[in-house]
This record gives C-alpha cells, structure tokens and sequence, in this order.
C-alpha cells in the first residue's frame, strides 16, 4: 500500500480503514491476512520494482493466503478483558 507523500494526517487514516476493509473482504472469501509495516522500511527496494512514483510513500503490504489446517500459536494470546474496556454494551 502506498500513499502521496503530499497527504495530511486525515488520508493516513483513510489508508488504515481501506487496509482493514481489504482484510475484512479477504475473510469474507475464506483468506487470511496479515497486514506488514516492514515493506515501508524497504520502500528503496520495492519503488523500482513495482513501478511506485516518486510521490508515493510505501506504508505496507498485506499478506494472503489459505489458513494453515491446524494453526500453531506460538506465543500466548491475552484475553480482550485483559487489555481493553468496554462501555455500554452489556446485553
């Protein structure tokens, strides 16, 4: 994903919600993604390769694929409870 570097903060969030829509439509058909800042750090790499103007700075890439058929969690997950709070949503 790229963005014109000439952009305010307001399109930055635009970018996140559009990255977060693509991954909502990748689970919609059965895929998941996993979105990667780290292509940003190899923008000098990837500008030439891809065809990416000068204009343009790279944000991230986001990975595809078919999930594993058994997953394998390496690092323990926290509970939401654990780490977020929600208000007015009791049932």
């Amino acid at each position: 994903m790229t963005i014109d570097r000439r952009l305010e903060a307001g399109s930055w969030l635009d970018l996140g919600m559009f990255v977060q829509n693509v991954m909502l439509a990748a689970a919609g058909r059965g895929l998941q993604s996993c979105p990667q800042e780290t292509f940003s750090k190899y923008h000098r790499i990837l500008r030439p390769l891809l065809s990416i103007p000068e204009e343009q700075i790279v944000v991230c890439g986001i990975s595809v694929g078919k999930p594993a058929v058994e997953g394998q969690r390496l690092m323990p997950r926290a509970h939401v409870d654990e780490f977020a709070t929600f208000l007015g949503l009791d049932a």
